[in-house]
């Protein structure tokens, strides 16, 4: 099994954040992957994964929505996957569409019903190489930028994004200001470009830090994790996992060690980078 982590093109970095690859021949493997706070789009360039039991060998080009709970997947032995993954505020720029469309969706891009896409989906499939398909989608993405007027919420979204990360107990008060928006306003706009409410992203980010704590554990210790990210107590932190994850800390932690067991840590870290 082959995973790669390739990064956009300088122009596409305020807007792409990286593409992920994987490959397998004769192997397949099971994982749970977590909420992000990203949206993608998901190319099957050969058999599509089994997602919560379910196949859909028709949807092999699809857009894949804000999610707010952890979802199981099965690749099957002969799998090529190429994901595109968004920043969060920049489907919608791209798309034209309101991002909150997909939430908790995977939607075939033929679906959408707009010939560009279905077009898109035909020549990343086709093509020879990851690189090509890649430089088929940045052209497309550039493309599809240059045809779109200038977004004036780029830049409030970009700093609003970049302090959730940075701050995962920052309050919907100090965002809206960052945004320079009313309240009511930056909701609005936030859930129309990010696909979920300021509140939701808030949580998922904090979820999302603590499951990059927990894969450098080495015991079931999850006091500092707790202390560090604002959580109430213990119980408001177990909650909380529980509802993002499906699993207890604990049990997070015995999924991480099996998939390091099994060698395909790296491919799981980078796909939630």
């Amino acid at each position: 099994m082959l995973t790669r982590v390739i990064l956009p093109t300088p122009p596409l970095r305020a807007f792409v954040h990286h593409y992920w690859v994987m490959k397998a021949d004769r192997i397949s493997a099971e994982m749970n992957i977590v909420p992000t706070g990203s949206m993608k789009w998901m190319f099957h360039r050969r058999i599509p994964l089994v997602v919560n039991g379910v196949v859909d060998n028709s949807n092999v080009a699809s857009v894949c929505g804000q999610y707010y709970r952890s979802i199981h997947v099965h690749t099957a032995s002969n799998t090529h996957l190429l994901f595109v993954f968004f920043r969060p505020y920049a489907l919608k720029m791209i798309m034209g569409i309101p991002s909150d469309t997909f939430m908790e969706d995977n939607v075939s891009m033929d679906q959408l019903g707009v010939p560009d896409f279905h077009e898109l989906k035909c020549r990343v499939l086709d093509s020879a190489t990851d690189e090509e398909a890649i430089g088929i989608i940045e052209s497309f993405i550039m493309r599809r930028l240059h045809d779109c007027s200038d977004n004036v919420y780029l830049k409030p979204l970009i700093a609003v994004c970049n302090a959730i990360d940075s701050n995962p107990a920052i309050t919907l008060d100090c965002l809206s200001d960052i945004a320079c928006l009313s309240e009511r306003q930056f909701r609005r706009v936030f859930s129309e470009h990010v696909g979920m409410t300021p509140k939701q992203m808030i949580r998922t980010k904090r979820f999302f830090h603590a499951t990059k704590m927990i894969q450098t554990l080495d015991e079931s210790v999850f006091t500092t994790i707790v202390n560090d990210l604002g959580f109430t107590d213990h119980s408001h932190f177990n909650k909380e996992f529980r509802q993002f994850s499906g699993m207890s800390p604990t049990d997070y932690l015995a999924h991480i060690r099996e998939i390091k067991r099994t060698d395909f840590i790296r491919g799981y870290r980078a796909y939630h980078e």
